[in-house]
């Protein structure tokens, strides 16, 4: 992982196959809005309830930007600057040292390529080595088996189960809770 300290107040991590550079405004494109209301990319998002546009997505991440204690990043492709989805650290907990994670690949043509595993390995990276945070943790759905193997290849081992958790498509389902901690120590359950 290399961090650019010559970019002020912004953060960019290179991976082997990808970038993460600061979501901003001009993200907020057509392509963004087509993912935002694409029933198979957003099945496991919170923010699925809702049809977006450009500017719901545009001041979505006006909002987000200003919040204190949360990073919210584009995920794009090395060599062609491709922004395929997003990742986001936060809420970043002061008194406990932890954050979570949280993640999209927008972008259907790429999912199955291993980006979210990048992408989750850069930012958990930085949290623990820069942020000196002392655990990330992140939650999916029990069925979203994609999103279960980006963040176990990342390092994350199932910390625990969280029983009828999420309602999906009319059923309620499990959902895991995943960490990843400073000392690399797996949890104990």
């Amino acid at each position: 992982m290399i961090i650019a300290p010559e970019i002020a107040n912004e953060i960019y991590l290179t991976g082997e196959r990808i970038f993460l550079r600061n979501l901003t405004r001009d993200d907020a494109t057509d392509d963004y809005c087509r993912w935002m209301n694409d029933s198979k990319v957003n099945q496991y998002l919170e923010s699925r309830f809702i049809t977006h546009t450009t500017g719901s997505i545009s001041h979505y991440i006006d909002e987000i930007q200003k919040q204190n204690g949360v990073i919210f990043l584009a995920i794009c492709l090395r060599g062609s600057d491709h922004h395929i989805g997003n990742i986001k650290l936060g809420p970043i907990q002061d008194y406990h040292n932890h954050g979570e994670i949280g993640l999209m690949i927008g972008d259907k043509t790429e999912w199955g390529k291993g980006y979210a595993a990048e992408a989750i390995s850069l930012i958990a990276d930085y949290a623990l080595d820069v942020l000196h945070l002392n655990a990330v943790i992140a939650k999916c759905y029990a069925n979203n088996v994609g999103s279960m193997k980006a963040f176990e290849k990342a390092g994350f081992s199932v910390a625990g189960c969280l029983t009828q958790f999420y309602k999906c498509n009319g059923e309620y389902v499990d959902g895991i809770m995943l960490t990843k901690n400073s000392n690399n120590s797996k949890p104990v359950i």
